[in-house]
């Protein structure tokens, strides 16, 4: 396997993992939710949804930089 092959593998499994994370949570808030307040179930929606967003955002990122840095190195000699 490539070492760009394995940077990129690497980014998409930390990504799931994160992601996974975030569900998790959002899971646990809502599953346990029967007694707070309206705005603290927002907040359980709102809040990991915009860091899952953020995460696929910046894996999006990280997978151009992966695919670009050949031509970078390049450019150094």
């Amino acid at each position: 396997m490539k070492k760009k092959s394995k940077k990129m593998v690497a980014a998409i499994v930390i990504t799931i993992l994160v992601i996974s994370y975030f569900l998790f949570y959002m899971w646990i808030g809502f599953s346990i939710s029967s007694g707070i307040p309206f705005i603290m179930k927002v907040g359980l929606l709102v809040i990991p949804i915009g860091l899952i967003v953020l995460m696929v955002s910046l894996l999006f990122e990280r997978i151009n930089e992966i695919k670009e840095e050949d031509k970078d190195d390049l450019s150094k000699y």
